[in-house]
């Protein structure tokens, strides 16, 4: 199966979507690996399995079959390792053709218990649970929902779910949409928002802001509300931006009770930043070679490279967590790496070695101490039991 590289047919017309499924699939490699060694099987669910405009034959721009290869790859690792990994999905569509469809793939899966429900995901909970219920103890279930819109997976509705532990969870915010409507004083999408969040807050978080910060807000505060419904420790998003323009299409967000999930997670982030801005140059030399009738020589001697628009973004986040992070530290007086390493990396577009130059920068400027460094260390880690004293003043 192609993995989706830029330029790739498959996606083409939809880059958006290949950086998502590049994202699932990075994830899942390393996930199944990890939890395989601990879990007899992996339970996968996909809450709005589709399919939904595929253009390869045999499912392969979908996330259910992207979903399934990438499992059944770590199955044959751990197998040769003396791992035995069971592999179990539930798959719902509430699309009855689109359904038709994904059942008529999944019967041909050999060596994977695989149910479909066409149904929606709100109504198919209780089945969900039970699907879990029936592999406990031994089974760790990845939650995928990646919907059309906002509605359909209502805060309230599936907490019960998200509070499966262990689990993990994935969800497709939809920004675009919903920066587009959040703000509408109609009643009815008033309370389609508020189910969304599972609470009446939003709008007061929303209040005021700019179109970057209301963005910024909305995503934040339903980041927050996840957190609390499915009691994960660790809640991080990474930013899909749209293929021809420079703006956000949507928000891919994760949520864990490990931190090494976050670990990979964000690792997998960090590749998929350029891939998506590989995908995005593609896309602008598509456009300018239609335009000018012939291909663009430009763009086959010069290196694809990140976009204004993107560099921006990415100054914002490291300008805005930085400035967090130090009333954060400032504020606690001593807090461990590992906890400093946690709420750094909660924002997107932020890596482990940002951190990593920030608390050395304020080291050397005497407003941080770093204690309990390993002797030799080159570079701070977690799992070391160092610890950060803020020496400054406190930062408001």
């Amino acid at each position: 199966m192609n993995e989706g590289a830029p330029g790739d047919a498959h996606y083409e017309g939809r880059e958006q979507t290949l950086v998502k499924h590049f994202i699932l699939r990075k994830y899942l490699e390393r996930f199944a690996l990890i939890v395989g060694t601990k879990w007899k099987s992996i339970t996968y669910v996909d809450g709005f399995s589709g399919p939904w405009n595929l253009k390869s034959e045999n499912f392969e721009d979908s996330s259910f079959a992207i979903a399934l290869e990438e499992l059944r790859k770590a199955r044959r690792v751990l197998e040769r390792n003396g791992h035995e990994l069971g592999i179990r999905c539930f798959f719902i569509e509430k699309n009855r053709q689109s359904h038709t469809l994904l059942k008529a793939y999944t019967d041909t899966i050999q060596h994977a218990h695989i149910e479909t429900k066409n149904a929606p995901l709100e109504a198919s909970i209780g089945d969900i649970l039970s699907f879990i219920e029936k592999d406990r103890p031994k089974t760790f279930p990845f939650i995928f929902i990646d919907p059309k819109g906002w509605t359909g997976f209502s805060m309230t509705t599936i907490q019960p779910l998200l509070q499966s532990e262990p689990g993990e969870v994935l969800i497709n915010f939809m920004t675009s949409h919903i920066k587009r409507f959040i703000t509408s004083p109609l009643e009815q999408s008033h309370e389609s928002f508020k189910q969304l969040f599972g609470s009446d807050g939003f709008r007061e978080k929303l209040a005021g802001r700019a179109e970057q910060d209301r963005e910024d807000a909305a995503v934040s505060f339903y980041m927050q509300c996840l957190k609390r419904a499915g009691k994960f420790r660790h809640v991080c998003c990474a930013i899909v931006l749209h293929p021809e323009f420079d703006k956000t299409h949507f928000h891919l967000i994760y949520a864990t009770r490990n931190a090494k999930g976050v670990e990979v997670f964000k690792e997998v982030e960090k590749k998929a930043m350029q891939n998506m801005e590989e995908a995005r140059a593609t896309v602008q030399k598509r456009k300018q070679e239609k335009q000018s009738g012939q291909q663009s020589s430009f763009f086959q001697e010069t290196p694809l490279r990140s976009s204004r628009h993107y560099d921006l973004l990415r100054e914002r986040y490291l300008d805005k967590c930085q400035r967090q992070l130090k009333k954060w530290l400032s504020e606690r007086s001593r807090v461990s790496y590992d906890d400093a390493w946690a709420f750094a990396l909660m924002a997107p577009m932020v890596w482990e070695s940002d951190l990593r130059e920030w608390l050395d920068e304020w080291s050397e400027q005497g407003l941080l101490t770093v204690k309990n460094r390993p002797p030799r260390s080159r570079v701070l880690a977690r799992n070391k039991g160092i610890l950060l004293e803020w020496n400054g003043e406190k930062v408001s």
